[in-house]
């Protein structure tokens, strides 16, 4: 029988509560976790579901906050540099336009009033210090960002699946016509081999015009025969004439 946990009854409060899990977390191997892991934990130990989506409204409502203030801060920062860079090379230009013409010194003037613009801001600038205002106008101004981003990206979105579409209706247009096309050569080919099967032979020569086929060669055979035997008689002729 296994011995029972001396600890098993031990309570805790609240502050104690959240002593333990803070040392435990710094003492453990830190991750990323999920909204559906947090709940799950917080179940574990008697939180309830509704305690943990409140919290984690809270705990996003103040990341945002983190976020404006510090975009804030950052854009206050850059303004602040651009207008040091601007404030050193003009009131240097005009230094040494002082120095190269003749005449009293009157550059510090315009030093001394620029500087001291460039003093407030750089008082302003500096400081960690936002307005709820401000704070509240850089996450509405955040939403409205992410808003446009998330339907320029839709809109991508969408032009490409009609490309897409467009493509692939092109494709099978394309391959329905080589279809078309060969179906039809086909069709047409064997209606020309039957066409060509059904031609009728051509009529037999009739009997008059194949004895005329026979009686052809004979008559030429008779016509050269006669013109040989009409030779040998001028021949004959010419040598009797020769005797007298």
């Amino acid at each position: 029988m296994a011995k029972p946990d001396k600890q098993s009854g031990r309570q805790y409060t609240e502050a104690e509560v959240r002593a333990i899990l803070e040392r435990a977390l710094r003492g453990a191997q830190t991750r990323d976790v999920g909204h559906d892991e947090l709940v799950a934990a917080a179940e574990e130990i008697g939180i309830s579901r509704a305690a943990i989506e409140a919290a984690s409204r809270d705990i996003e409502l103040v990341r945002g906050e983190e976020d404006a203030r510090a975009a804030i801060v950052a854009r206050r920062r850059k303004g602040f540099r651009s207008h040091l860079f601007s404030f050193v090379a003009v009131n240097a230009f005009l230094f040494a336009i002082n120095a190269l013409t003749p005449g009293p010194w009157w550059f510090f003037w315009p030093l001394l009033g620029w500087g001291l613009g460039l003093a407030f801001h750089a008082r302003a600038a500096l400081s960690s210090d936002v307005s709820p205002r401000r704070i509240r106008r850089e996450i509405e101004r955040s939403a409205e960002r992410a808003r446009r981003e998330e339907l320029r990206r839709l809109k991508e979105q969408r032009r490409a699946e009609s490309i897409e579409r467009k493509q692939r209706l092109e494709r099978s247009a394309e391959d329905f016509g080589h279809a078309v096309e060969e179906g039809v050569a086909t069709v047409l080919s064997r209606i020309a081999q039957e066409i060509r099967g059904s031609v009728p032979p051509g009529p037999a020569p009739s009997e008059d015009a194949a004895r005329r086929q026979r009686i052809a060669p004979l008559d030429a055979d008779d016509a050269e025969s006669e013109a040989l035997g009409e030779e040998e008689a001028e021949r004959a002729g010419r040598r009797a004439r020769g005797r007298r």
